[in-house]
């Protein structure tokens, strides 16, 4: 299945098609170059994992990003207001964050190509050919909007707490992991705040290595 997701290692070697994709209005070599534009990384997240995630991130980014929950921005003041956009979302049963979706398709003309980068954060094994179609096809629901095929993207895990589920999740996630796993449900936690953090840290590089370029 093809999402348009690539991996760190392969956003390099993209890295000059997403310099034309990053062009909305003005030129990109101006938009590098101007420290004074604005980053903001949405999340959205259920129980708190993704929040987190998004926290390591900004912490590896090392910059001047505001970090925004998506149930309390205000559309239009935030595509007004931010040049480049991190967005990222947990997965729950019914998949992404429906609000996410929403903000990106009713916004999509204005903010395809200033997405530089989405994750999400999700319990699925990405390690299996099943669990990274599974993910692809995550990428594929958040991307489809803004019809963007090289948006930098990584997936990490999630967690689940028991005692913090409401009756209706806990009633839910416990008969599918009955009828499909065949096992108990219990607590987990595969949060990873070293691979955000390097996610992270990978944006500011790519940005920080564009700047350069620019005044050399």
């Amino acid at each position: 299945m093809s999402s348009g997701r690539i991996s760190r290692r392969e956003f390099i070697k993209y890295s000059s098609l997403s310099l034309l994709a990053l062009n909305f209005g003005c030129s990109i070599s101006k938009l590098i170059g101007d420290s004074s534009k604005n980053v903001a990384l949405i999340y959205a997240t259920k129980y708190g994992s993704t929040k987190d995630t998004a926290g390591w991130i900004k912490d590896g980014m090392r910059g001047n990003v505001d970090l925004l929950n998506i149930e309390d921005i205000s559309f239009s003041d935030t595509v007004s207001k931010y040049d480049l956009l991190i967005i990222g979302s947990g997965v729950w049963i019914g998949g992404v964050h429906e609000k996410l979706i929403d903000f990106l398709e009713s916004n999509a003309d204005v903010l395809t190509g200033r997405v530089m980068a989405s994750f999400i954060v999700c319990g699925t094994d990405g390690s299996t050919e099943d669990g990274k179609e599974r993910i692809d096809g995550y990428f594929e629901d958040m991307h489809m909007p803004l019809k963007d095929d090289h948006i930098m993207s990584e997936y990490f895990g999630g967690r689940i707490i028991v005692e913090q589920l409401t009756e209706e999740d806990r009633e839910a996630l416990t008969e599918f992991y009955s009828t499909y796993l065949g096992t108990e449900l219990t607590s987990w936690d595969r949060t990873d705040p070293e691979k955000a953090a390097l996610f992270g840290k990978d944006l500011k590089n790519f940005l920080a290595e564009k700047k350069q370029k620019r005044a050399s």
